[in-house]
């Protein structure tokens, strides 16, 4: 009986095909001259090649104009006009259409400005392009920053920074652009204790593995002792106040931690939201000329009189210093499932739209 239901399995397994999942992935897409982009990607199983089409539109209906149909997994093509943002449509021979665009903007008054578009989460799907912006201060924005900024259409920015920081460095944006500021400080009142111990710390004169050790502690409150900021952060999203930027001074901390947290709850690995944090290093630290630094510290004397080995380690995006703040979630709530719950007020029937309305399917 048991070699009868064993062939049977057997003879059910092998009268049908076993179709592969087919797809393109491993998108990545580079400017690399004003209307020149390169694109690289990777096939799966039955794909050998893709048309690929670009448009304005990061939703794909208006405008698209196909480039090219190829083979190749890295090319570079031309497309639009200088100063407009792109997005690339990629329809391979088999698998589902796929998108992806810059992810660092090339904004002149702010080095650190990114689209959280284009990451994929655990179960196959990917975050809109287009949607969700972070960045560092918006306070030194140019004339053709504008111009670029007016194509995204930007409806709410959310700003971390605290009465002071604006104070010294006050945030702009497009003239005339009807956008809803949204004020939700980080590191005022609520936070004393924390920035009590930092500028004690910062008056010892400490050394970069001191900081370093404070930096990694200090990440581990971040997503309870500002739980409350950053939970009017996800009301909006769950409003369809879209697109939606959110800020503060480098665009690392404060932001990271939220950038995190908005991630793993559209359901993007881990591994992948640690990334992301690091990118800071690229775009910021790489961007950080004597008077960008200067500009960046003029919020913080503290800081500003730390030597520069000490100030690059706090400006560092360290992965460590997230994932403590992982952990820690870990630690006290059990997963991050229930700390979303509880203190971002974010239910399961809210990831449901929120992962509708994110992610394409």
């Amino acid at each position: 009986m048991l070699k009868k239901i064993i062939m049977a399995v057997l003879v059910a397994v092998f009268a049908y095909p076993i179709v592969a999942n087919a797809e393109v992935t491993d998108l990545v897409c580079t400017q690399t001259a004003p209307t020149e982009y390169k694109l690289s990607y990777s096939f799966t199983a039955d794909t050998h090649q893709v048309s690929i089409s670009a448009t304005t539109d990061p939703a794909g209906i208006n405008g698209a104009q196909t480039l090219l149909t190829t083979s190749d997994t890295t090319v570079t093509v031309k497309a639009g006009q200088p100063g407009q943002r792109i997005y690339f449509f990629l329809m391979p021979d088999h698998g589902k259409l796929r998108e992806v665009s810059i992810r660092h903007l090339p904004l002149k008054g702010t080095p650190n400005f990114r689209d959280l578009g284009g990451y994929e989460t655990t179960d196959g799907h990917t975050v809109k392009w287009g949607l969700l912006y972070r960045s560092g201060v918006l306070s030194n924005l140019t004339p053709d920053d504008f111009t670029y900024l007016s194509q995204l259409g930007v409806r709410v920015v959310c700003d971390f920074r605290t009465a002071q920081e604006n104070a010294v460095a006050p945030e702009i944006w497009i003239p005339e652009a009807h956008v809803d500021h949204i004020s939700l400080p980080i590191g005022d009142g609520s936070n004393k204790d924390s920035i009590s111990t930092m500028n004690k710390l910062l008056a010892t004169n400490p050394t970069p593995d001191q900081v370093k050790a404070w930096m990694t502690k200090t990440y581990g409150g971040f997503a309870f002792t500002n739980a409350p900021e950053y939970a009017k952060v996800f009301a909006q999203l769950e409003e369809d106040h879209l697109p939606l930027l959110y800020h503060c001074t480098a665009g690392k901390d404060r932001t990271g931690v939220f950038s995190a947290l908005l991630l793993l709850t559209l359901g993007v690995p881990e591994k992948t939201v640690l990334e992301d944090y690091a990118l800071t290093n690229k775009y910021l630290l790489d961007a950080m000329t004597p008077e960008v630094t200067k500009k960046m510290l003029a919020s913080n004397p503290g800081i500003a009189r730390l030597s520069p080995e000490v100030q690059k380690v706090m400006m560092a995006a360290d992965p460590d210093y997230l994932r403590s703040t992982l952990r820690q979630i870990d630690a006290k709530y059990g997963t991050f499932d229930n700390y979303r719950r509880t203190e971002l007020h974010v239910t399961d029937q809210d990831v449901e739209k929120l992962r509708d309305r994110l992610l394409d399917y």
